[in-house]
């Protein structure tokens, strides 16, 4: 049967659970976890396997995102592999259709190398084996592929217009001038070639070898006077993971550069001042979550590289802020029934001030959560980010940074993407993680609000409708699952509710595990095609 969207099953394992955005990823982590890898072994087989079953998520040449906790050492660490922009250089922006999305030094293998190095059990030749296998022999392209490769998860520059600019581009992705129909066999000779050689040489070969003499090589020729140096000294850095307190559980996040970790401590830190209803069932309460989102996104802009800005990370998260944030909100309330004058006008009648818009980021992106028998947990992803936006080396595609879209970025300094790993712990142990593409840092903290406040299940939190926060013009979408009487409510206050269908997939690809007494769970987002697994 085709990997399709849907119901996911909650599945149980008493030595280890993946969950992935593709089934047959989610199958080669449990199988490196059952002939007897770790976590992180598990991890970095999905992470290559995954940009060949759904190219239109993800690259070997762009981020790594790992957020981890270790069993013998009973700590979270958190590795950042986002690519950078190189020193003395000017952003290089060579695609018309992504006019500020820039070049830039892949993150990826760095990143991957570092991680097993410090906490893998296996060797990198073995742990590409599947991802060879499947770019040798090919996979079946499913709809869901076809359609995102044709129009495209993020910008234009994201679709098969886009990604066939360059010559390399038509070569990987429409061989015969056209796109691999679905139901098709789609084989790629030329990312298994270099997947080889990568397993012969090791993840150098990404790094200081031959592909990455390629690159420089693709780079010189459009004009990005790259050397391999800058791709040979690029190095992932390690950073201390942020921590909120909430009730009884310690909430684990990503620190700066960047965000994820920073909204989800400011949204629990302010909505611990209420006692509400479910966002489902309240007008009030989703109101205020998607306000508080908005204000995450506005204060979201004072957090930068940490080696060339001053971050207030410390007094975004601290109590005090968090306390004028809620007099804010309880002191700008409508004292009147504005149903009729928004309805009549459908304007920006409720507005309060000019907060700039959210906006949406990209949705293409891969979420991996896996715990092993040992109790170590990954919460993980990989995206693009790295490489040249459009051109194709040796089967490999580059997508680049929009640079300009979250923060000032120095050459040299760490790019900002919408990531949002979650690891949970209570009583000192990890009971549960979590993560996802897309909006990630918007609907995370819905999802684990609706788990920790309201004990919700697993998979009703991840089922339950999501948002997006007020936009400028005061509406909030949201996917209309939600009662009429929260409709009637958002529009008492001015707000105007715009659906989004039944399940919108931009708002991402929930993947979860989690303990349960002494089981181990999980399960996987209807929005898209993915499965867990457990054994």
């Amino acid at each position: 049967m085709e990997p399709r969207q849907g119901p996911k099953k909650v599945v149980s394992g008493k030595n280890g659970v993946v969950s992935s955005s593709h089934p047959c990823v989610s199958e080669i982590m449990i199988d490196v976890l059952k002939n007897g890898g770790n976590a992180v072994d598990a991890a970095v087989a999905g992470s290559l396997a995954g940009p060949i079953y759904e190219p239109h998520m993800t690259t070997i040449s762009g981020t790594v995102s790992f957020l981890y906790w270790d069993a013998e050492s009973e700590k979270s660490y958190y590795m950042d592999a986002s690519p950078i922009l190189p020193d003395g250089l000017a952003p290089f922006c060579p695609h018309p259709y992504a006019p500020t999305t820039a070049a830039a030094i892949p993150g990826s293998s760095a990143g991957l190398k570092s991680l097993l190095e410090r906490f893998g059990s296996k060797n990198w030749g073995e742990l590409a084996q599947p991802a060879i296998k499947v770019a040798r022999d090919g996979h079946t392209v499913t709809s869901w592929e076809y359609a995102l490769l044709y129009g495209g998860a993020g910008g234009r520059s994201s679709t098969l217009a886009g990604r066939t600019y360059f010559p390399s581009g038509r070569q990987h992705y429409t061989r015969d001038g056209f796109q691999v129909p679905v139901g098709e066999n789609w084989r790629r000779p030329d990312l298994a070639k270099t997947l080889e050689a990568s397993a012969t040489i090791g993840p150098d070969y990404f790094i200081n070898g031959d592909w990455a003499k390629r690159l420089v090589e693709e780079a010189n020729s459009l004009g990005w006077m790259i050397t391999i140096d800058d791709m040979a000294g690029y190095e992932p850095i390690w950073v201390e993971p942020t921590k909120t307190l909430y009730k009884e559980d310690e909430i684990i996040g990503i620190p700066p550069p960047q965000r994820g970790g920073f909204y989800t401590g400011f949204l629990f830190g302010v909505m611990k001042r209420f006692n509400l209803e479910h966002y489902t069932e309240s007008a009030e309460a989703l109101a205020l979550m998607a306000w508080v989102l908005r204000r995450a996104h506005y204060d979201r802009n004072l957090i930068h590289d940490p080696d060339y800005y001053e971050t207030p990370i410390d007094t975004l998260l601290s109590d005090s802020y968090h306390e004028i944030i809620t007099k804010l909100w309880k002191h700008s309330r409508p004292k009147r029934d504005l149903t009729g004058y928004l309805e009549l006008t459908y304007s920006k009648v409720a507005q309060r001030g000019a907060l700039p818009s959210t906006g949406h980021v990209p949705h293409d992106s891969c979420e991996l959560s896996i715990v092993d028998r040992e109790g170590n947990w990954v919460q993980m992803m990989e995206t693009g980010g790295g490489g040249i936006p459009g051109v194709v080396v040796d089967g490999v595609p580059g997508s680049g940074i929009g640079w300009e879209r979250y923060a000032l970025v120095e050459p040299g300094g760490r790019t900002q993407h919408a990531i949002a790993n979650t690891i949970v712990v209570r009583e000192g142990k990890p009971w549960m993680s979590l993560g996802s593409p897309g909006d990630c840092i918007f609907t995370v903290p819905q999802v684990l609000f609706s788990i920790l406040e309201h004990g919700w299940s697993h998979y009703d939190a991840i089922d339950a409708p999501r948002f997006w926060p007020i936009r400028d013009d005061w509406t909030i979408e949201v996917e209309n699952r939600i009662s009429m009487d929260v409709v009637r409510g958002l529009k008492k206050m001015g707000i105007m509710p715009r659906p989004l269908g039944e399940y919108h997939w931009p708002m991402g690809s929930m993947q979860t595990v989690w303990r349960e007494k002494d089981a181990l769970k999980g399960t996987a987002d209807p929005r898209r095609l993915g499965i867990a697994l457990g054994y």
